[in-house]
């Protein structure tokens, strides 16, 4: 029955993702292209022709477009006839700014009658850049006149394949000292925004988004020993330790800085918090970040 309401309700409709290229726009065009919504089409945006390839050779049934967010002029022909957008802001420190043309996009095309928005969780206390940034794209977006849905997630599981090759030598370094937050899967994020796109009833909503359970720096070294077979100790480098080790790998200043704060937020459990928004958007259970490390489990040995 929900499938042939997902059917009606989506006849002919347009869907804009930009962020496409990312992990969590492509999981969203997965997930949305497992629903078979006939008359739906999905629109890519990229910056690029490598990124449009990339897509339509992995998602053949997908159309592609160039956009340039530091440009809004490029922005028209990638909204024309757009029913919905989905916009994923980009690890670039202009995100108000691109969020900002994206909207006045979405408002010049006339066509959009719903706007989701991907955020982090605890943007609206906008007490560290990363909330501050998403939080100014947020308020824009409410000012705009458009139907607009928060979808606002914390990190994520899949964040640890950065994490492989301390894993790998016996050792997850991870400066959130004694604090606790709730992992999320990137899979389940880009089904929950494509059950978002494809369903009524998320207008002018802001939903929080984590994992499915609290788990500590030493909680997370404990899954992956367990799942591992290995002995994986837990240690939490300084603040400058994991500056200078961001920094080390190309990390851009503010961007390593901005994670020093979102660390700092987790050190001091001000986001132990698990939100029922989660599975209740995604229909099932969240997964488990041991679930997760399973079945990623040649990553890590």
């Amino acid at each position: 029955m929900l499938k042939t309401l997902w059917k009606k309700m989506m006849k002919n409709e347009t869907i804009l993702i930009i962020g496409a290229a990312g992990n969590n726009g492509a999981a969203t065009i997965k997930s949305l292209i497992n629903k078979q919504l006939p008359g739906t089409k999905i629109r890519a945006a990229v910056r690029n022709k490598e990124q449009a390839l990339m897509l339509s050779t992995k998602f053949p049934c997908i159309e592609t477009v160039k956009i340039d967010l530091d440009k809004a002029e490029t922005l028209t022909a990638a909204f024309k006839d757009a029913d919905k957008v989905f916009m994923i802001p980009g690890n670039v420190e202009q995100r108000e700014l691109h969020t900002k043309n994206a909207v006045d996009a979405a408002v010049a095309a006339g066509s959009v009658k719903q706007f989701v928005f991907f955020s982090v969780v605890g943007a609206e206390y906008e007490a560290i850049l990363f909330a501050k940034q998403f939080r100014a794209g947020e308020k824009y977006l409410e000012k705009s006149g458009l139907n607009w849905t928060h979808l606002r997630t914390i990190f994520f599981q899949d964040n640890f394949f950065g994490w492989a090759d301390g894993i790998k030598q016996g050792a997850l370094y991870f400066g959130v000292r004694e604090g606790r937050f709730a992992p999320l899967n990137i899979a389940d994020i880009g089904e929950i925004a494509a059950n978002i796109l494809a369903t009524a009833g998320h207008d002018n909503k802001a939903y929080n988004v984590t994992g499915p359970e609290l788990l500590s720096g030493q909680d997370m070294a404990t899954v992956f020993a367990n799942v591992t077979g290995k002995e994986v100790a837990y240690v939490s480098p300084t603040p400058e330790q994991t500056l200078e080790s961001l920094l080390s790998t190309g990390w851009p200043q503010w961007q390593a800085e901005g994670m020093l704060e979102l660390f700092e937020v987790f050190a001091t459990d001000q986001a132990a918090i698990v939100s029922p928004d989660g599975e209740m958007l995604l229909g099932r259970p969240l997964t488990t970040l041991n679930s997760f490390i399973t079945a990623n489990k040649g990553a890590f040995v």
